[in-house]
């Protein structure tokens, strides 16, 4: 009896660590899979009595999911001008990458939000390069740049929700 129980609870946590992985992939869905994750967590903890998931556990993810959105925007953001963009590509391919998100959610749910704010950030820095300086082939790099940027952060925001799921699993290893 006391096998079937353990691989009831081995099976449980397989299930709950596929779970945290696939909600840590939403991230490239645009749809704040450090937060989803967080979310789990926090369930978790409120089913059992903040064992083995603690507040202080939650205050960490919810650190890390915090630090993950502002690494986004800051590498998103700023990876460009370390490339040589202007204040204008900067700026154009910042508002581009949103409004490129909002039209793009409008046409496609979901995944047009994400192919949206990288087709955005590309034509916004591009068009905010070649307003300052008229000429389309370092226009061209600096869009590949704000396009490269995005895809940078959005790498780097999975790995940090992949920490967030390693503390997790740690946490309610059976």
């Amino acid at each position: 009896m006391e096998l079937l129980s353990e691989i009831g609870q081995w099976s449980w946590f397989v299930v709950w660590s596929l779970l945290l992985i696939v909600a840590s992939l939403f991230v490239y869905l645009g749809l704040g899979g450090s937060f989803i994750v967080l979310g789990l967590a926090v369930v978790h903890a409120l089913l059992g009595g903040f064992d083995p998931i603690t507040w202080q556990l939650l205050l960490v993810l919810l650190g890390m999911a915090l630090f993950g959105e502002l690494l986004e925007f800051l590498i998103g953001t700023f990876y460009v001008a370390q490339k040589g963009a202007t204040k204008w590509g900067v700026f154009a391919a910042f508002a581009g990458g949103l409004i490129g998100a909002v039209l793009g959610n409008g046409a496609v749910p979901v995944v047009g939000a994400v192919l949206g704010s990288f087709v955005g950030a590309f034509t916004g820095a591009v068009l905010g390069e070649y307003y300052q300086n008229e000429k389309l082939e370092p226009s061209l790099r600096v869009g590949a740049h704000a396009f490269l940027g995005r895809i940078l952060a959005m790498v780097i925001k999975h790995l940090i929700a992949l920490g967030m799921v390693f503390l997790i699993l740690r946490a309610t290893l059976p």
